[in-house]
């Protein structure tokens, strides 16, 4: 149970920074020791990696079987490092947020099977840290789905999709639960397929 209420709180903690930036500088002075108190309270006991540190992890570690991506990654490291703002405030869930930013960087740039493969290496970590049910899990077949639905594959969005609701059913109901936007997109996509598959009988 511990390991799951600190990826909780953790995915959480993720996506509040970018909060951060659209706040006065008195609410961050209380934001802040409240994220380190937040996580002591998930039980965490792992020694916290400095800013660097945790940059140098992702495009070492995380950034495994890309192909041609240098020039995103250059532009991942550069922006990172001139972010003041992260530096500043750095939380141990920061280095999972670099994580969905460098994916959102290979998407940006039209690099969708990079995208691809990172979003395998976050399943990955995830499994590894938070175990087989997990918020982050969850999200991660959720995006997958819909870049699947993008490139034009129905067949593999279906299936992720179908995984992240598995996956969001069995999770805490809370605003970052997306159980049912998960089963909305299964039922108009399924009704595509069985549209299209009439048109052609």
């Amino acid at each position: 149970m511990g390991d799951y209420y600190l990826n909780y709180c953790i995915y959480n903690l993720c996506t509040s920074r970018r909060k951060l930036r659209r706040i006065d500088n008195a609410m961050k002075n209380y934001l802040i020791p409240l994220f380190t108190l937040l996580i002591a309270g998930c039980g965490t006991t792992r020694p916290q990696q400095t800013y660097d540190e945790m940059l140098n992890d992702v495009v070492q570690n995380f950034n495994v079987g890309t192909v041609g991506g240098d020039s995103v990654l250059n532009v991942f490291v550069q922006k990172a490092q001139a972010d003041s703002i992260a530096r500043k405030y750095s939380n141990p869930a920061m280095k999972e947020e670099m994580m969905f930013d460098l994916i959102s960087e290979y998407l940006q740039a039209g690099q969708t099977d990079n995208a691809q493969q990172l979003y395998d290496n976050m399943l990955e970590y995830a499994g590894q840290k938070y175990g087989k049910i997990c918020p982050m899990k969850a999200m991660v077949y959720f995006e997958k789905a819909h870049l699947y639905k993008q490139s034009g594959d129905i067949e593999n969005a279906i299936r992720m999709m179908q995984k992240s609701a598995a996956m969001f059913e069995q999770l805490p109901k809370n605003d970052f639960n997306r159980y049912k936007d998960a089963k909305e997109f299964l039922r108009r996509w399924r009704a595509a397929v069985s549209s299209d598959g009439n048109k052609t009988n």
